[in-house]
């Protein structure tokens, strides 16, 4: 994975997470590449660290992350790419330990989206839901 620094535009694709399930003992990873697997997802200047303790936690839950930046409101987790014109894959990778990993890629997205994630010892899964709803359940 390339990671390329970037300054966001005034527009990017919103793309919201819904924590599915998962282990406690196993860490999820989620974030966006471009085509050429270069790393998209926006990490905002405030952050304190600006590696994977923004993008990475339990799979059991998102709530770790709020603590490193993340914009997480009503347990649905938010991340923004660099623009609005660039199509986007979102990645899961699901770890135990530093043991083998699994890794779930959905994409071709130009749009703004909604997932359900799910990882484990045994899977990474990414599903697509309703942005609308998820939009809502997240709030303003």
């Amino acid at each position: 994975m390339n990671i390329i620094a970037f300054i966001p535009a005034t527009k990017a694709y919103e793309i919201l997470f819904q924590n599915g399930d998962g282990g406690s003992e196993e860490t999820c990873c989620i974030w966006e590449e471009d085509y050429q697997r270069n790393f998209i997802t926006y990490i905002p200047p405030n952050v304190p660290r600006k590696n994977d303790d923004y993008y990475c936690s339990p799979c059991s839950s998102f709530d770790y992350l709020q603590h490193d930046g993340a914009d997480l409101r009503n347990g649905i987790l938010t991340h923004q790419t660099i623009d609005n014109t660039t199509t986007y894959w979102v990645h899961l990778q699901s770890s135990s330990y530093g043991e083998a990993h699994y890794e779930a890629i959905k994409g071709g997205y130009n749009k703004d989206a909604c997932f359900m994630l799910s990882g484990s010892f045994l899977a990474a899964v990414i599903e697509e839901l309703s942005y609308d709803d998820c939009k809502k359940i997240r709030g303003p």
